[in-house]
C-alpha cells in the first residue's frame, strides 16, 4: 500500500490552475493630446499577473533537507488527497503517512520544516503584492484627482465661455431695443414733416403715417385734374 502511495505522489509540486491569476483590470489609456509631455504618474499596469505557487517556491529562499528535495510536504498533501486514503479517519490517514515516511527513510521534522519554510514564502509573497497594490492603488487615485482637476478646469471655461454668450446676447437685445425705439420717435418725426405737406384735418393727428397722408394726397391730386 505504502509503495503505491509512494508512485501515486509526483515528486514535484502541481501547477497552480488558471483561476490562481488574476486577470487584468487595466482599461484603455485616456487620450490626452494636449498634455503629451506630461510625466506619468500612474504604472502602467498593476497586478495584472500573480506568480503560480511553484514559481513563488522556486524564486524564494526555499532551502530543502536531502530528504525533503525529493520528497516534500506537498507530496504528502498528494499522498493524503489520493484515492488510497480518501475516506479513512484524521488517525487512520496520520497512521498511513507516518509508515509511509518511515519506509521512505524521511524525518517528520524535515516535512514539517518544508511546510513552514513554504507558508513563509507564500506569506511574504503576499505582502509584497499587497505593498505593489496599495502603491497602484494610491497613483491610481492620485491620477484620478489630477484628471478631476483638469477636467474641473476646462469645465470652469466652458461655463465661463457660455457665460460670456448669454451677456452677448442680452447686450444684443438691448441694442436691437434701443434702435427699435429710437426708429419709434423718427418715424414720428417724419409722419409730423409729411403731414405738413398736407392740408387734410386728419394730418393733424399724432398717429398718422406717411404712407395714408401719400394716398390722400395722390386722390386729392386726381380730383383736381
Amino acid at each position: 500500500m505504502f509503495k503505491r502511495l509512494l508512485q501515486a505522489s509526483p515528486a514535484k509540486d502541481h501547477p497552480v490552475a488558471s483561476d490562481e491569476e488574476t486577470s487584468t483590470h487595466e482599461g484603455p489609456p485616456l487620450p490626452n493630446p494636449n498634455d503629451r509631455n506630461r510625466t506619468e504618474l500612474t504604472p502602467k499596469t498593476g497586478l495584472s499577473k500573480l506568480l503560480c505557487f511553484d514559481e513563488i517556491y522556486r524564486k524564494s529562499s526555499l532551502k530543502p533537507t536531502p530528504t525533503t528535495a525529493e520528497y516534500n510536504v506537498l507530496k504528502v498533501a498528494d499522498m493524503v488527497n489520493s484515492d488510497h486514503l480518501r475516506g479513512l479517519s484524521p488517525a487512520a490517514k496520520h497512521n498511513s503517512v507516518m509508515m509511509a515516511l518511515e519506509a521512505a527513510g524521511v524525518a517528520v521534522e524535515d516535512i514539517l520544516q518544508d511546510a513552514m519554510q513554504r507558508q513563509h514564502a507564500l506569506n511574504d509573497y503576499e505582502e509584497h503584492q499587497r505593498r505593489r497594490l496599495q502603491e497602484f492603488e494610491n497613483a491610481k487615485l492620485t491620477d484620478n484627482e489630477r484628471l478631476a482637476s483638469e477636467m474641473e478646469a476646462v469645465c470652469a471655461q466652458y461655463r465661463a465661455r457660455i457665460a460670456a454668450g448669454v451677456e452677448e446676447i442680452e447686450r444684443e437685445r438691448e441694442i436691437f431695443h434701443d434702435w427699435q425705439e429710437r426708429k419709434g420717435r423718427e418715424q414720428r418725426r417724419i409722419s409730423e414733416a409729411a403731414s405738413c405737406c398736407v392740408s387734410d384735418d386728419a394730418a393733424t393727428t399724432s398717429d398718422v403715417s406717411v404712407t395714408r397722408l401719400l394716398e390722400k394726397n395722390a386722390a386729392r391730386m386726381r380730383e383736381s385734374a
